[in-house]
């Protein structure tokens, strides 16, 4: 059974609302995962300045700055690939939810009265460009990139 033009606009619909809740969602899991990281690495940057007032040194120094350097850069680094593995995500997304609006023809003038509800220079791959230069994911990348060298830096330094 062919479905109705009705049920294949209502799909649409839902499509694209589903693609649009999906981009949302995938940016604020991408700021999460960026305060969390900050938030281990002002943490872990405390512990060293904690311990590097320590009167007596630290038993096997190589190993305790070695696993520290590890416990720091390990979950901090699959955090950045998350971040950039969501970031281009979004991107394929935006072309998914571009596809979509063009097939309920949102651009076309006089198809829901008089002018398309969108502007013209919004359709194609306008919102995929939008979205894959969004500078956010990098500026999160560097600053946790940045974050972790300071904070391993302190470890070999300071302890």
């Amino acid at each position: 059974m062919e479905p109705s033009s009705s049920d294949k606009v209502v799909v649409l619909l839902n499509l694209l609302d589903r693609q649009a809740d999906f981009m949302l969602w995938s940016e604020e899991k991408q700021q999460k995962w960026f305060e969390w990281a900050t938030s281990l690495l002002l943490a872990a940057f405390g512990v060293v300045v904690a311990l590097s007032s320590r009167s007596t040194p630290l038993p096997y120094p190589t190993l305790v700055k070695t696993l520290a350097t590890a416990l720091i850069s390990v979950p901090t680094s699959l955090l950045i690939s998350r971040i950039w593995s969501q970031a281009g995500s979004s991107a394929r997304n935006a072309d998914v939810l571009a596809r979509i609006e063009q097939l309920l023809y949102l651009f076309e003038d006089g198809y829901y009265g008089g002018q398309s509800p969108y502007p013209k220079e919004w359709a194609g791959d306008h919102l995929a460009k939008v979205v894959s230069r969004r500078r956010t994911p990098i500026a999160y990348i560097l600053i946790l990139g940045l974050m972790t060298a300071c904070v391993v830096a302190a470890i070999w330094l300071i302890l």
